[in-house]
């Protein structure tokens, strides 16, 4: 939903029995909305680090995650921004200048929050389409993420156009005599196309960004349960190692997508069925009720996209190997090197246990029955570990 139709609390009548309501609403959006900017923006990037590295970066699961993470970030930095200064401040950043500016923060913020919802849907549907059959790990010349990227940017991009060319009204402000640019669509507005966006764009949103998205996520994420938990492909040559890897990823993955049907989906369909500016003014108990239902559903929608970095850290201990390989990187200095390679050709005489050793095995005959069985222990030992190395996720 458009985050500049919301109430703040400059429209809370200034008694004694509003102040309760002011301080949450301040600590909320001053205070919340701050934390959730700067952990989740770092959260989201070292996300997007860890998932780009080069042991993960080779699987399209781990690519569309990544993406998402940033994505985030871009929520955080227009949506989360914009309330966190509107809400607590009182500052307008999208009416600060002329509609250009306003048409175009907005679009941004709208295709930026489509992207997120719909690139979850393709990570979903690449993880099922893996789960049916067993896969060797991705070609380097596979384009598959950028493609669907650059699809889905140009649908969204045709489908939030309208932003971008009629958003924004100017409102007369008659206690101060004063023009305001109300950056959204004014359904009360006596232009026919801000009209006709301000009743349907909330549902617009609601059904393009929100619901279709959930019915696809969801159905992909029973037959990826199904697939790779509840009834697993079996195959010979994917080991226990392979297994073990695939699902953790699964389990990243669900993670998030569980968090965005739990937190974003049902705060969204809330606001668009209760949110009644209306209703609201009728009488105090309906706005306050109204301030306290908007904040607790910003604050869900919102923590959604602040959390990637403790979804996957939570669901994966992939995920947190790999964090832990980036975060704590050891380097041995030259001179321990050194002294390690000098010490491994020294002389016999220096280490007459190796030379023992090395005698007692010479007198054993090359074709014994033991060295025969030995050697093909070896064989069969790298032969699994090939198989293990070029084994894609399921």
């Amino acid at each position: 939903m458009n985050n500049s139709t919301f109430f703040n609390d400059s429209f809370v009548p200034q008694t004694g029995e509003w102040a309760t309501v002011q301080l949450i609403n301040r600590i909320i959006y001053r205070g919340y909305f701050l934390f959730l900017i700067v952990a989740g923006t770092c959260g989201n990037l070292l996300t997007a680090i860890t998932l780009f590295r080069a042991k993960l970066r080779k699987y399209t699961t781990c690519q569309y995650m990544a993406v998402c993470a940033l994505l985030n970030i871009g929520v955080l930095l227009t949506n989360t921004l914009n309330l966190m200064l509107t809400q607590g401040y009182h500052i307008h950043i999208r009416s600060l200048f002329d509609f250009g500016w306003c048409r175009m923060n907005t679009f941004v913020a709208q295709w930026i929050r489509g992207m997120a919802s719909w690139i979850l849907v393709a990570v979903a549907f690449d993880r099922f389409q893996q789960s049916k059959t067993v896969r060797r790990t991705q070609r380097k010349d596979d384009y598959t993420v950028i493609f669907t990227m650059l699809i889905t940017g140009l649908v969204l991009f045709i489908l939030n156009l309208h932003y971008l060319l009629f958003t924004g009204n100017t409102v007369t402000l008659p206690e101060h005599n004063t023009t305001f640019l109300a950056c959204f669509f004014d359904k009360n507005s006596g232009n026919g196309i801000q009209n006709f966006f301000g009743k349907t764009s909330i549902w617009q949103e609601l059904v393009v960004y929100i619901i279709v998205p959930c019915i696809f996520t969801s159905i992909f994420n029973i037959y990826i349960i199904k697939n790779s938990f509840l009834n697993p492909i079996n195959n010979e040559h994917l080991k226990s190692r392979s297994k073990s890897r695939t699902r953790r990823v699964t389990t990243m993955l669900l993670a998030s997508n569980i968090g965005f049907l739990s937190l974003v989906a049902p705060a969204q369909v809330f606001i668009a069925v209760a949110f009644d500016a209306q209703r609201g003014m009728q009488s105090d108990e309906n706005f306050k009720s109204l301030l306290n239902q908007i904040n607790i559903y910003q604050c869900l929608i919102n923590t959604y996209y602040a959390a990637s970095f403790v979804f996957c850290f939570a669901s994966s201990s992939l995920f947190r190997r790999e964090i832990d390989k980036l975060l704590n990187r050891h380097y041995k200095p030259k001179h321990s090197l050194i002294g390690t390679t000098s010490e491994a050709f020294a002389h016999y005489e220096n280490r007459p246990f190796l030379q023992q050793a090395r005698l007692s095995g010479a007198y054993c005959s090359n074709s014994s029955p033991n060295n025969e069985h030995m050697s093909e222990r070896k064989i069969q030992k790298r032969s699994t570990e090939s198989t293990i190395e070029t084994d894609g996720f399921i």
